[in-house]
């Protein structure tokens, strides 16, 4: 029994070391695999295509000529007895008619609705980086969560030893109770953070799974800050935000509009149908021929005032109000880029401030503060006071390095960072 235990050990040893990484570590959730899955099966992504798609046959079956008719008559039926075989005028007759729609209907129809796909595909294209957006900001709201638990929790030991050095100085009799219960409030205040923020981060945890799954989000994030793409150039943000999908989205409708001028302006135009006919007599024993006629009808558009008139005006309304839609998503795209951009540049300065000023002055601090109050030279007070400010300088920084990446993640989505 002794002499196998060294060989059952080494088996299993040897399994685990044959076991796939998955079974040994589950690998951790980046940024760019959440991207990734919230791109697979986007709803609303799927949507755009299916009516992008459907306009596409739509435009196709708009360019055929309508289908033909198939005519049977029987013609000059005597009233008396009606009789088909007893009148030598009676006749059967077979024929086909087919009508060919005004000028270049068909093809200004299937025009019009390949720019109405275009616009669905623009849609379709707007609802992935909008995707994408979201699981950027989810993502980075997770991790900011994270980042203040974490640092929450780096905190604790400090409040604990300040709670510590409390009793101490109590016992010895240079605190008072009042300190001694102040060290215990400010820990349990800590405590009562830290469950306030792990809910935060449940919360948003729950928020990144819409994108992800449920399987997805069980892995754990990556442990260092995601990188971003770096922003397109901003130094003319109107000439990027022409590529937007919005703005496509909104041409296509204009491109759309003209499309319908044109085609109500074929309603000017006649409309043919043109009908072959054969007909033979129904009379048994009667030696007469056969009879072929031909026959076309146009109608006769004389008469343009309360209906061709005002449906090219409404065509032409309605191009007009699509250009104005144009003019108005691109002025709210300006303003949003303005804004975010704006609030980006004084995130990052303030980012930059608390790395290079902020946050060693408020170590520094707590830390004379602390060195002050062992010495008996700092008043408890005063010593609560640094540490509480350094941990909110910390939490500060926290906010602003995440919300600074949620301005840049708009920034990517207006600026057409994956359009």
């Amino acid at each position: 029994m002794g002499s196998r235990l060294p060989k059952m050990l080494a088996v299993a040893l040897s399994t685990a070391f044959m076991l796939p990484l998955p079974v040994l570590s589950e690998p951790v959730l980046s940024l760019m695999e959440a991207e990734r899955l919230a791109r697979i099966d986007d709803p609303a992504s799927l949507r755009y295509q299916e009516l992008a798609e459907a306009r596409r046959e739509a435009a196709i079956s708009a360019r055929q000529l309508p289908d033909p008719m198939l005519i049977m008559e029987v013609m000059d039926v005597a009233r008396e007895g009606l009789s088909i075989d007893d009148d030598t005028m009676t006749q059967l007759r077979v024929g086909v008619r087919q009508t060919f729609p005004r000028g270049d209907s068909r093809r200004l129809a299937s025009e019009r609705e390949g720019a109405l796909a275009m616009a669905d595909a623009a849609r379709g294209s707007n609802a992935e980086i909008t995707a994408v957006r979201a699981v950027r900001r989810a993502y980075l709201s997770l991790y900011e969560q994270r980042a203040i638990r974490e640092v929450l929790e780096k905190s604790q030991p400090l409040f604990e030893d300040l709670r510590d050095i409390t009793e101490r100085e109590f016992a010895s009799g240079f605190a008072d109770q009042q300190d001694l219960l102040r060290a215990e409030l400010e820990l349990s205040r800590l405590h009562d953070r830290l469950l306030s923020v792990q809910a935060q981060e449940a919360a948003a945890r729950a928020q990144l799974a819409r994108w992800v799954g449920q399987d997805a989000i069980s892995r754990p994030l990556a442990p260092d800050l995601p990188d971003l793409p770096d922003l397109p150039d901003m130094t003319a943000p109107a000439d990027a935000l022409l590529s937007h999908p919005l703005l496509a989205a909104e041409q296509a409708l204009v491109d759309a509009g003209n499309h319908g001028v044109e085609l109500a302006r074929q309603g000017y135009r006649p409309q043919w149908s043109v009908e072959l006919t054969y007909g033979t007599p129904t009379e048994r024993g009667m030696d007469m021929p056969d009879r072929m006629s031909a026959m076309v009808m146009v109608d006769l558009p004389l008469f343009t005032r309360q209906r061709q008139d005002r449906d090219l005006s409404a065509s032409v309304h309605r191009r007009e109000a699509a250009q104005y839609a144009w003019d108005a998503q691109a002025l709210e795209l300006q303003r949003q880029v303005g804004e975010t951009q704006a609030r980006w540049h004084q995130l990052s300065e303030r980012e930059r401030q608390y790395a290079e000023r902020l946050l060693p002055q408020a170590r520094e601090n707590a830390e004379a503060a602390e060195h002050g109050y062992r010495n008996r030279t700092t008043d408890f007070n005063s010593l609560v006071r640094a540490r509480l400010t350094e941990l909110e300088t910390h939490i500060e920084a926290v906010r602003i390095g995440s919300q600074r990446r949620l301005e840049q993640v708009d920034l990517l989505y207006l600026l057409g960072e994956n359009a």
